[in-house]
């Protein structure tokens, strides 16, 4: 995203991937998974790589952040209505049983899972297609609350 606004300063405080969704300590600098489902209801912010590893350029290695490195984390609020591509393994369970109009929310593992309702959460996915975005993926629309 061009205009999505992220926080860089804080760093994993257990070891992530690009797209967990987490939530973000300020005062302590630190990027969680949230603790139960009440917290994982307030997910805003979603793991993109600070891109400080310039020589893995394309590697899968860029996928991880480890506990201790920074975490870019953007604020999908500042993307609302956008559409955006997700990975079979940023969701959990794959895309299998996945159509067109189901709602993804995050969970306390910080993957996105499928919900019946979607009420209630800061950030939702609203499914639009299924894509092969790598290997296997859905295209969706960003819906915050």
């Amino acid at each position: 995203f061009k205009n999505v606004q992220n926080i860089p300063y804080c760093k994993a405080a257990v070891d992530l991937k690009v797209g967990m969704g987490v939530i973000l300590d300020r005062e302590n600098k630190l990027a969680k998974l949230p603790k139960d489902v009440a917290e994982a209801k307030t997910v805003v912010y979603v793991v993109s790589n600070i891109n400080d590893k310039p020589e893995l350029h394309l590697s899968s290695l860029t996928a991880d952040v480890n506990k201790g490195e920074f975490v870019r984390a953007d604020d999908m609020h500042t993307v609302n209505r956008l559409e955006v591509e997700i990975s079979h393994s940023e969701i959990n369970g794959g895309t299998n049983g996945l159509a067109k109009n189901n709602m993804l929310v995050y969970g306390t593992d910080g993957l996105l899972v499928k919900t019946a309702d979607a009420s209630g959460y800061a950030l939702a996915f609203r499914v639009m297609e299924k894509t092969t975005y790598k290997g296997d993926g859905v295209l969706a629309e960003v819906v915050c609350a």
